[in-house]
């Protein structure tokens, strides 16, 4: 599955001008990504999050009430981070031994998108050779290498994750921007074609990234409690069309709306947000914003939330698309996960919980 970048994320991350592109153009060809260290899985160093070392996707807004439950979690989130390799780029693809990167995933999408699901879930996020942003601004043979390597790295890590963690757990997959361009490929190409994979899926929230239902191999969610499904959505401000992704995909552009978790155009008000989180992360806020799908964009009235993420230009509100509905978020991963365990117990399949750890085989993170 191919994507032509520049007709799609230039819509979404348009912060940079096309005078400053030598600030985000990699100074090396990408020959030398395949020199960069490769991960290695077994390896603690190598997970932004993991449920056996403490990590941002422990954490929750200060005062907001909620709990992390991942010690006792009976159900899994693979998570793949969006973009954070922004500026002066050495190379097409991350380092993974750039340490100010890695503080970079961790701060921001690891803590405010990623901890949505330590309640429900032991969340595991692989680092990866991520492409650099500007893959996304122009269309080039090197950043669509750039953006398949990633992915090999995305695959690999959650084949051993599948190997080694998941046992027969239900799982669900969760994205955004450039990970989202991932997570839709491996939804195609390794979990709707393998039926153990394909059956202990509970949903997959691929955000941020637009894209047709045939592309992941599952069908769109219809409601808050269906399981097996693909939910996402592109946020813009009130009234905004996006003409080159309309152009692209039409109406056919996923939109689920994350109030009522239905694919419609129904208006959803900010009373039914349960909350929203800001960019530092330090309080939980309800009501901020609307919601409602317009030929496949999510319209949102501009919340007034301090210290919201940073907008794009053009009405685009990409970088708050988690941020915005971080609680409802929250609350139908674990309505989700109960369908889908009720439906589960009463044809008596039994499967790994920590609960009943004698049917578990663990293999041990390396430290």
């Amino acid at each position: 599955m191919k994507f032509l970048p520049s007709s799609i994320f230039i819509l979404l991350l348009t912060t940079f001008s096309f005078q400053c592109m030598f600030l985000i153009e990699p100074r090396k060809d990408f020959e030398k990504s395949k020199n960069l260290l490769a991960p290695d899985y077994s390896k603690s160093e190598f997970w932004a999050a993991h449920p056996d070392k403490k990590d941002n996707a422990d954490l929750v807004p200060e005062n907001s009430g909620l709990k992390e439950n991942q010690s006792i979690a009976e159900a899994d989130t693979f998570y793949i981070h969006p973009t954070t390799l922004l500026l002066r780029p050495k190379y097409w693809n991350g380092d993974l031994k750039d340490e100010s990167l890695n503080e970079r995933t961790d701060k921001h999408p690891v803590r405010t998108q990623a901890s949505a699901f330590n309640e429900c879930c032991k969340v595991y996020a692989p680092r990866y050779r991520q492409a650099a942003f500007f893959v996304f601004t122009k269309d080039a043979s090197e950043g669509q290498a750039a953006l398949d390597f990633a992915y090999e790295d995305v695959k690999n890590s959650f084949l051993y994750y599948m190997k080694h963690w998941n046992q027969g757990r239900p799982f669900i997959i969760a994205s955004h921007s450039q990970g989202t361009r991932h997570s839709i490929r491996l939804l195609k190409e390794v979990i709707s074609t393998n039926p153990e994979y394909k059956k202990n899926l509970i949903v997959s929230y691929s955000i941020g990234f637009p894209f047709k239902q045939e592309e992941t191999g599952l069908p769109v969610c219809s409601g808050p409690k269906e399981t097996g499904c693909v939910v996402g959505w592109n946020s813009y401000i009130w009234g905004y069309s996006p003409g080159r992704l309309l152009d692209r995909y039409g109406k056919d552009t996923v939109c689920v709306n994350p109030l009522s978790w239905k694919q419609d155009e129904e208006y959803s008000p900010k009373s039914e947000n349960l909350g929203s989180v800001n960019r530092s992360f330090d309080q939980l806020i309800p009501g901020t914003a609307d919601a409602k799908c317009n030929s496949g964009v999510l319209w949102i009235h501009e919340p007034e939330i301090s210290r919201t993420p940073n907008l794009g230009k053009d009405g685009n509100l990409h970088t708050g698309d988690f941020h915005f509905f971080y609680s409802n978020i929250r609350k139908n991963a674990k309505e989700r996960l109960e369908v889908f365990l009720k439906n589960r117990n009463s044809k008596g399949v039994s499967v790994c919980f920590v609960r009943n750890t004698s049917l578990c085989s663990k293999s041990v993170l390396s430290r």
